[in-house]
């Protein structure tokens, strides 16, 4: 039987919802906090979470946020909150979430969604090579289907061979989500941007297009870890090897641009090292990335991005230009240094408003020369910051050749 987590601070409510569900047959968890559901969740990911919009310790949304980036396998969740404003549910959807609960919500109602939810999840979970539209055995007529890759709120990466044998990672629009406007939109801007992009530190796609109502697009197979997992599992990046990976995303991070397009969600786990190799990063996961003017679905007072890594003047509702990814590739560089997130006691409302107010800490035991990089690309102001990244490549350059430029004895 399906397992629900519930997170939800209002004890009355919480419960009724927990009986409900053990009712029907569910296994329920209930959590009161963040806190208490963060670490449980991540090792057990849930068949279906509810959570509450605005917890007493912090955001169920940003919560949402680390969840879809720790589990390997997506899950459905509900958000529940008393807020019925159009933009606090479009930031439910942005966060992740695939429906919205209106407190205090009928048990009903509840039942009636997740079961739905549930059902939608089993038809997606049993997507095969063979249930994509297929001709001879090959999955939109070209590609022949590995085993996935990922799965997520927005689709399914499958490892693929197309035509010619080159190996690549399809992505499809699962069938469910095809029918939300915004997961489309986001699917689309993505293909979008990386159609635009043609860069070695850019992962490049080779072909899209749809078929039966599934959007799909195929890009090139970057074989490596994230530069998240590298950290974790190898430890922590000198100076040299630091410098090595910001030059290659800077480079990245220009060609977007000058193709005007910002990327809006730069953090460790949107870069792989290909062949694990430090001075060769590449930029994925465009879902999020857009021009600076093109506002879509999703407004200037609506965060978009990694908590941790949104720059300070997005939080404050400023808009995400280019100098809001300099910003996060400084944290990207500090993570490699450091292997921990900027303010790694905070999380929620607390951790973002902490953010538009001090200044991120530089590892002590830097260089002079890197810790005065590191607190011009995280400069609070974006006037502050570099004008653009082929500025901040240069100044890489410079740092490289003094890192690296023997002593005198």
């Amino acid at each position: 039987m399906a397992r629900i987590a519930v997170v939800d601070d209002e004890v009355e409510l919480r419960d009724r919802a927990a009986d409900a569900l053990r009712g029907r047959g569910f296994q329920v968890q209930c959590f009161a906090t963040i806190g208490a559901a963060v670490g449980h969740l991540e090792a057990h990911p849930p068949d279906l979470l509810v959570t509450e919009a605005a917890l007493r310790d912090g955001s169920g949304l940003d919560m949402i946020a680390r969840l879809r980036d720790a589990t390997a396998r997506g899950f459905p969740v509900i958000v529940a909150s008393s807020r019925r404003g159009e933009q606090d549910i479009l930031r439910g959807y942005a966060a992740g979430a695939c429906d919205y609960l209106l407190k205090p919500y009928a048990c009903d109602e509840l039942l009636a969604k997740v079961t739905v939810h549930l059902a939608r999840r089993d038809q997606v979970s049993t997507v095969g090579p063979l249930e994509l539209p297929t001709t001879a055995q090959l999955a939109f007529g070209r590609y022949r289907l590995g085993a996935p890759l990922g799965r997520g709120a927005g689709g399914i990466v499958y490892s693929a061979l197309d035509p010619s044998d080159r190996r690549v990672a399809l992505k499809v629009l699962t069938l469910f989500e095809d029918a939300r406007a915004e997961a489309r939109l986001r699917f689309l801007r993505e293909v979008y941007a990386l159609s635009s992009v043609r860069h070695p530190h850019v992962a490049g796609i080779v072909d899209f297009g749809a078929s039966e109502g599934r959007l799909y697009y195929a890009m090139e197979r970057v074989e490596g870890p994230t530069l998240f997992r590298k950290v974790m599992a190898e430890g922590r990046a000198g100076e040299a090897q630091a410098l090595a990976l910001v030059a290659g995303l800077a480079s990245a991070l220009e060609a977007m641009r000058r193709c005007d397009l910002v990327h809006r969600d730069v953090k460790p786990g949107n870069i792989i090292l290909r062949g694990g190799r430090w001075d060769d990063p590449v930029l994925i996961d465009f879902g999020l990335a857009k021009r600076p003017f093109d506002r879509g679905l999703t407004g200037p007072d609506i965060w978009t991005g990694t908590p941790g890594y949104i720059p300070p003047e997005v939080i404050l509702g400023h808009g995400h230009d280019h100098k809001g990814d300099l910003f996060s590739l400084g944290l990207v560089c500090r993570f490699a240094l450091l292997g921990e997130e900027p303010f790694p006691a905070m999380r929620g409302l607390p951790l973002l408003y902490h953010m538009t107010r001090e200044q991120v800490p530089v590892p002590a035991g830097a260089s002079p020369d890197m810790r005065a990089f590191l607190d011009q690309l995280t400069a609070l102001d974006p006037a502050e910051r570099p004008a653009t990244a082929a500025d901040v490549a240069r100044r890489v350059d410079a740092l490289a050749r003094r890192i690296t430029r023997p002593r005198a004895a």
